[in-house]
């Protein structure tokens, strides 16, 4: 899964900061100064442009398309935000100035160093298996890729709903609760975590099916093959659900709109710390086997 790549230096390198956190802006600003130092263009995304006081790229989502690179300053959620449409063909790297930072595993006290792998063509870049989800019967059929989670919950307090799941045309569970959870290995440490859904290591080709506070207590996460295609909808009644990709996107999903989940031919390319592992970035960020008091 994970392999050394030497690279061409990169001739534009993408750069995202959470605009809400000044210590990002901060070193976006000392980032761009760098790679205009050395000669590299620097393209800043539009959602990020006013704080840099920089030109306006393209949106967000869709920077990775116009750059060789994409540079992440912020948190898990800015990571995914920038990893929407990125192509395999564009790394990804997320310099961690979040909270937990699964996604975001690079220290900001290195930030120049890796810049200076990315810019030399030295870094180790690890592929990330996305899952491709279709919503149909809304007004009209939308296609998205996903990194860490899909999720259809309840809009409303103290209600159940009822979300039904096929997989590969047999009728899994009619899961009565607080919603359900689509995991990709990559995001089985968000949500999924949350919810009581176990821990994938991300070279493993499966995805995950966790209940949300089920009404049953049989109902248990599923961890089932990549290339198994499942079908979620949900029962009509009083209550009305909504779905959320990524935590980026969002709408309410009617009783009549079907979302078909299943493999993407399209992984994301993520520039890993060569300093860490998965095991190390686990005992650290959640603290396990650390001695207390």
């Amino acid at each position: 899964m994970t392999t050394s790549v030497f690279r061409l230096p990169p001739r534009t390198v993408g750069v995202v900061v959470k605009h809400s956190s000044p210590d990002a802006v901060s070193l976006g600003l000392r980032v761009l100064d760098e790679l205009a130092r050395r000669g590299v263009a620097g393209l800043v995304d539009a959602e990020s442009a006013g704080v840099l006081g920089m030109p306006a790229g393209p949106p967000r989502a869709s920077l990775g398309r116009h750059v060789d690179v994409v540079l992440v300053l912020g948190g898990d959620g800015t990571f995914l935000s920038a990893a929407h449409e990125c192509p395999a063909s564009t790394p990804i790297a997320g310099v961690n100035l979040g909270f937990l930072g699964f996604l975001t595993e690079h220290a900001p006290a290195r930030t120049f160093e890796l810049l200076e792998a990315i810019l030399a063509g030295n870094v180790e870049i690890e592929q990330r298996a996305r899952l491709q989800v279709k919503v149909e019967g809304g007004d009209e059929d939308r296609s998205y890729q996903v990194v860490n989670d899909v999720v259809v919950t309840k809009a409303a307090l103290a209600r159940i709903v009822t979300v039904c799941v096929e997989v590969e045309g047999e009728l899994l569970s009619r899961y009565r609760g607080d919603g359900l959870i689509l995991s990709t290995p990559t995001g089985s440490t968000a949500y999924n975590l949350s919810a009581g859904g176990p821990i994938v290591h991300p070279a493993l080709a499966a995805y995950l099916i966790t209940p949300i506070c089920p009404h049953t207590l049989s109902n248990r996460p599923l961890a089932i093959p990549t290339d198994l295609r499942s079908r979620v909808w949900v029962e009509p009644g009083a209550v009305q659900a909504y779905l959320t990709l990524d935590g980026q996107i969002g709408f309410p999903l009617a009783p009549h709109m079907r979302v078909i989940v299943g493999p993407s031919g399209e992984p994301l390319s993520v520039i890993r710390d060569a300093t860490s592992s998965f095991f190390s970035i686990l005992h650290h960020k959640l603290k396990w086997g650390d001695r207390e008091g």
